[in-house]
């Protein structure tokens, strides 16, 4: 019953909301399909793997190849608003894909993009060539409002802190 408050909870952090569905899941208990609660956007560089993740409660991480973090929680933070408009225009993805069945893969090769979903009833992902998923239909939008997020989430990172390892707003 507490896992489904968590997971039910329209105000809780994406992040904790796909935990406790996974839970569920686990446990054999019904879950809605297809409730979108996070998205993950991995691209391998010389450095590492930049990634960053826009949850649908506004919350965002960045964890930049250099070992670099910031953190954006609760309502009014700076990035919040890009952050939902990403998870509102992933769901078209949600909506025409299913969840992977499958082990995890390691992290997406050079060259390519990964944009993993965190949804209600799994995991949902795509990956292939950065500049192909640029041109394509459905992951085009989502590339182009992840890299306005991501130019926003630096822009408030750098101003706010300059040379720390971890920043939360």
């Amino acid at each position: 019953a507490a896992l489904s408050r968590i997971a039910g909870d329209e105000s809780g952090e994406g992040r904790v909301r796909a935990l406790a569905y996974k839970r569920l899941r686990d446990a054999g208990q019904a879950v809605p399909s297809r409730k979108l609660l996070g998205v993950i956007v991995e691209v391998p560089l010389d450095g590492g793997l930049d990634v960053l993740a826009a949850f649908c409660e506004g919350g965002v991480r960045y964890l930049n190849q250099s070992g670099k973090i910031a953190i954006f929680e609760g309502a009014g933070n700076p990035v919040e608003a890009l952050a939902k408009e990403l998870v509102s225009i992933s769901q078209a993805v949600v909506d025409r894909i299913g969840p992977w069945e499958k082990s995890r893969l390691p992290p997406p090769k050079a060259g390519n993009v990964r944009l993993s979903f965190l949804v209600s009833d799994g995991l949902y992902f795509g990956e292939g060539p950065f500049e192909l998923f640029q041109r394509d239909p459905m992951a085009g939008p989502v590339l182009g409002k992840a890299s306005q997020l991501l130019q926003k989430s630096v822009d408030v990172a750098v101003k706010a802190v300059r040379g720390r390892g971890v920043m939360r707003v």
